[in-house]
């Protein structure tokens, strides 16, 4: 798996999800970043979808890094 840093939080993810991470890098705003990566903290989990369509679910785990793969 590898790690990417995105906006200060810690992804692990496989390289099928390079889109998803480059979409929450560099796609949405900082502030629509630091909610989702807040929600997943406070949930565990949660599910989005990129603007073309593709399917992401972003897990947090322990000791403040987070998962992301495809759903």
């Amino acid at each position: 798996m590898a790690k990417t840093n995105v906006q200060g939080y810690t992804v692990e993810h496989k390289e099928d999800v390079g889109k998803g991470v480059y979409h929450l890098d560099h796609v949405l705003s900082t502030d629509e970043t630091n909610s989702m990566f807040k929600n997943a903290r406070m949930s565990g989990s949660i599910k989005f979808e990129d603007r073309v369509g593709r399917n992401y679910v972003l897990k947090h785990k322990p000791f403040g890094n987070y998962t992301l793969e495809k759903r």
